[in-house]
Parts: C-alpha cells; sequence; structure tokens
C-alpha cells in the first residue's frame, strides 16, 4: 500500500517539477543556497556530502564551489548497483571532468579507486528528494540509495533537504517506514 502511494506522489511531483521555468528554479535555487550558506551547520561543518542535481532539484553548484572556497571537504554520491558511497572531489574543475551518469549528472567511475571515500567523518549530508514535510519526512526517487547510506552511518552528522516549494507536502502525507530516514531540517523558500 505505502509503495502505491509513495509511487502515485512521484509520479504528481515529477509532473509539477517539469512544469516549472528555469528562471523560477533558479530563483529559487538561489535563495534556498542562500539559506544553506548562513546555516550555522554548513557554517561550523569541516566535511560535507552534497549531491550533484539534476534538473529538476534545487542547484547545488555555488554551494559545492562554496564549500571548496571555504576549505571544506567535498564529497559527492557514486551510485553503484543497489548501493552507494560518498567520494571526495577536490575543485569544480575537478567535478567538471567527471563522466556523466544516466541520470545526466557527474560522478566518478567505478574503477575509480584513488578517490577518498567518506566513512564517518561527514559534518553535514546535503539529502536530495522528490518530496519533503516540514518535519523532515522525505519522498525519495525510489531506488533507496540515501536510506540505506544513512541507515550504514555511525558517525554524527546533521542532514538538511533542498526543497522547491512544489516539492513540500502535508504532515503526514509521505508514508514512511522504518528504513526511511527522517532529516534534521528542510530548507525551502518561503513565498516573497
Amino acid at each position: 500500500m505505502a509503495i502505491a502511494a509513495k509511487q502515485i506522489l512521484r509520479q504528481k511531483i515529477r509532473h509539477i517539477l517539469k512544469t516549472m521555468s528555469n528562471e523560477d528554479r533558479i530563483y529559487q535555487s538561489n535563495i534556498v543556497t542562500n539559506y544553506l550558506l548562513h546555516h550555522p551547520k554548513y557554517q561550523s561543518s569541516r566535511s560535507i556530502s552534497i549531491y550533484v542535481n539534476m534538473n529538476t532539484e534545487i542547484s547545488t553548484r555555488n554551494i559545492i564551489q562554496h564549500a571548496f572556497q571555504s576549505q571544506k571537504r567535498v564529497f559527492i554520491p557514486r551510485y553503484c548497483s543497489k548501493s552507494m558511497n560518498m567520494v571526495r572531489v577536490y575543485s569544480l574543475d575537478d567535478l567538471d571532468s567527471l563522466p556523466m551518469t544516466k541520470w545526466n549528472i557527474r560522478q566518478p567511475t567505478l574503477d575509480d579507486h584513488t578517490r577518498e571515500i567518506a566513512t564517518n567523518n561527514i559534518d553535514l549530508i546535503i539529502v536530495p528528494g522528490l518530496g519533503f514535510t516540514l518535519d523532515g519526512s522525505r519522498l525519495g526517487h525510489g531506488k533507496g540509495y540515501y536510506d540505506r547510506y544513512l541507515n550504514s552511518l555511525d558517525g554524527n552528522f546533521y542532514t538538511i533537504g533542498l526543497a522547491f516549494r512544489e516539492q513540500i507536502l502535508e504532515k503526514n502525507s509521505i508514508p514512511m517506514n522504518s528504513d526511511d530516514i527522517h532529516l534534521n531540517e528542510v530548507l525551502v523558500s518561503k513565498d516573497e
């Protein structure tokens, strides 16, 4: 039942996100980026994990650039079949040199064994999603990568979701099971 409900929600949100204008995406991304860059958890973090955004997600490029300028250690997801790990990137040039995946995002190849892999040394994890509630429930893309990854960690980390207004759902509207991770916080652009 929950799986079917999640699929219906995903279809609805994907449709809404596809109809957003590029101008609105940029506008809301800039607001949410500003919120994050001024957030105490971001400012105090030394190592962050952050997704490389798809077109229908809050843009993370300016956050990644700022993290490098702030001398933070930056890790991005590397997906492989059913699992995911976080691998270090060292600059925007390094990120831009990575190959594109089928999701049209950049990530290190699976045979690149030279990169540092994050263990339990990440302070802040920026988590993508299709939908969020303001109390931290998250609707992912349906593969379970982030839930499995976050459940595997032992470290003391803080999780933040970044959302367009169109991605915010009513409290208790996302069916959650015991494996689904609740985020510490969700940042969303407020109506101006």
